[in-house]
């Protein structure tokens, strides 16, 4: 026999008599009683002395086969432990048999057809109950049922009489129908074992997958946390010097302190204060993405005009807009919602919103504000342009921080691909959603959706302002 198929039988064989061991608890005191039931009984043709003895050692053979059966737990032992235990629980389990049907043998009274019958009928019925609590291992069915039909079919035969050979008989059949049935519930039990093996085994390799995944995404959370504190510590650092070379290199650009000389200079210092610039935008961008997913986003949570906001973004990109002929419009209620909520993160939000959309909308295009409030009492508001737009897939990619479309700016600035990140993180530190919906070719439409619960005035008219 092959290794493997050795030592599936053995695991098989484990899970039965592990099932047989917890099944003979609760018949643990049923026994003992019945035992001497029937030695009360059989007092009656043989004396009460041999009752006795033969009832003591018949409980005292049972006690030892309980004791042995119950030390074991068969998924606990080595190979070799456990196939010494299993035949001791077999062995004890035929001893039992023999001392129950010995009865048959020192109680029968030959001619005394009362006597004849209650034998028979007491193996009949232990032979029913034997092979309903031991069939679920084959070795112990067998066990089992050779012992009992000795008595209950040969000991009829023996007499001679035709009547109880005819009981013997019948008897037969009574036990192969008995070895039937035993043998169906022993494949019944096995299939059930082996379903609740593969149960137990696929709970455990889901525990054991669950434990590695949660220590997994612990230390994923803690690289997260250290590179989150690291990118704050040195965007911290790098601001300063930024903010000096952004500084000396815009008093050159004016010449302060007299004509800088050569035209190369100029350039070289224009230069220098447009990637100043353009480092300080992402640094800033980098400290606020990373103090956001460090969890020390700090809300100061006051009453904040969106109106108000909204006419403040207008009039920082009116410039640029006018210059691109890009209208800038606000389209919303005649008395805007008032919401609690940080009013920088408010700011810097929609300015987000607002440049990335005039960003990406090429001349004599529309970039619309808007805000008002849902039938559930939901704040919204956001951003709509008539830009480039973008197809599905740009739209999964752009939500990831350091991630650009595919689109060219019309503007010509260089993004940092912060901006979606950034606003995402904002909204989730209120408690809303963010969202984007764009066609290619259409334009792009981005909205904030805040819960009821940040809503001062709910009081909005239904006459709208477009400016």
């Amino acid at each position: 026999m092959a290794a493997s198929d050795l030592s599936d039988r053995l695991q098989s064989e484990r899970s039965q008599l592990d099932y047989f061991v917890q099944n003979m608890a609760p018949t643990a005191l049923v026994v003992p009683t019945m035992i001497a039931g029937v030695a009360a009984v059989l007092s009656f043709w043989g004396g009460i002395l041999p009752a006795i003895v033969w009832a003591v050692v018949v409980i005292g053979t049972y006690v030892a086969f309980y004791t042995v059966t119950k030390r074991g737990r068969a998924h606990d032992m080595t190979d070799e432990a456990f196939q010494r235990w299993r035949k001791r629980v077999v062995i004890g389990n035929l001893l039992g048999e023999i001392t129950w049907v010995s009865a048959t043998f020192i109680f029968w009274q030959t001619g005394d057809v009362l006597n004849n019958a209650f034998l028979l009928c007491i193996l009949a019925a232990h032979l029913a109950m034997a092979i309903g609590h031991s069939s679920i291992y084959l070795p112990l069915m067998y066990g089992s049922i050779l012992v009992p039909a000795f008595g209950l079919v040969l000991m009829p035969i023996s007499t001679g009489d035709p009547l109880f050979m005819a009981i013997g008989g019948v008897a037969g059949v009574y036990v192969y129908f008995l070895v039937v049935i035993g043998k169906g519930i022993n494949r019944t039990s096995t299939a059930m074992l082996a379903l609740r093996d593969e149960k137990d085994a696929l709970i455990q390799r889901l525990k054991t997958e669950k434990r590695v995944a949660e220590h997994e995404r612990s230390r994923a959370e803690e690289a997260n946390q250290t590179k989150s504190t690291f990118l704050a510590s040195i965007s911290h650092e790098l601001r300063t010097p930024l903010n000096a070379i952004i500084g000396f290199s815009d008093v050159m650009r004016a010449e302060t302190f007299g004509p800088v000389g050569h035209d190369n200079y100029r350039q070289y210092v224009d230069d220098i204060h447009g990637s100043g610039q353009h480092l300080l935008s992402l640094i800033n961008d980098v400290l606020d993405l990373a103090r956001i997913e460090a969890g020390r986003l700090e809300l100061n949570e006051e009453p904040v005009d969106l109106g108000g906001i909204a006419e403040d973004c207008k009039r920082m990109i009116g410039l640029q807009a006018s210059e691109r002929n890009v209208t800038i419009e606000l389209d919303m209620p005649a008395q805007p919602p008032r919401i609690l909520a940080d009013v920088r993160a408010m700011r810097q939000l929609w300015l987000n919103l607002v440049s990335n959309a005039f960003k990406f909308t090429g001349n004599g295009g529309r970039v619309t504000l808007f805000a008002g409030t849902t039938a559930d009492g939901s704040i919204r508001f956001g951003v709509e342009d008539t830009g480039c737009g973008m197809d599905e897939d740009e739209l999964a990619r752009v939500m990831n921080a350091f991630t650009q479309g595919n689109a060219q700016s019309h503007t010509g600035e260089r993004g940092t691909g912060l901006g979606l990140a950034i606003v995402t993180g904002l909204v989730d530190a209120h408690g809303g959603t963010f969202g984007l919906e764009s066609t290619p070719g259409v334009g792009t439409r981005a909205t904030v959706t805040l819960p009821r619960a940040r809503l001062i005035h709910a009081e909005l008219s239904p006459a709208r302002v477009r400016a």
